[in-house]
């Protein structure tokens, strides 16, 4: 017995580190058994729940309006400006320039092949 062990000592050896190494990798890096549970097609259940229940949050939310009643409401001025139109650019911007224009023609959808 221990001259067959002396005999195959390399292999014996490089058998027992791939062990120990295997070992320490799913003892430090393999995944969590802990059981998943998952609930499909449940009632009450979706994306459109989380949705709900926010409106039903917000449907409890009361203002109070005796903010605009308040003097230094009113005190507030109004800085903004009036938008002036401006006029619209060329029909076609991707047009060569220049005072030949191209008229647009009319598309058709290809058929298919039988």
């Amino acid at each position: 017995m221990m001259n067959l062990f002396r005999q195959y000592q390399t292999a014996f050896i490089f058998i027992i580190v791939v062990l120990v190494l295997y070992g320490g990798y799913t003892y430090f890096f393999a995944p969590s058994t802990a059981a998943v549970v998952t609930v499909t097609n449940a009632p009450g259940a979706g994306p459109d729940q989380d949705l709900v229940a926010l409106l039903f949050q917000l449907r409890g939310i009361r203002l109070d309006n005796s903010v605009f009643a308040d003097p230094v409401f009113k005190s507030l001025q109004d800085f903004g400006k009036e938008l002036v139109q401006e006029p619209v650019g060329r029909q076609n911007p991707f047009a060569p320039l220049g005072g030949t224009t191209i008229a647009p023609t009319p598309t058709t959808p290809a058929k298919a092949k039988k």
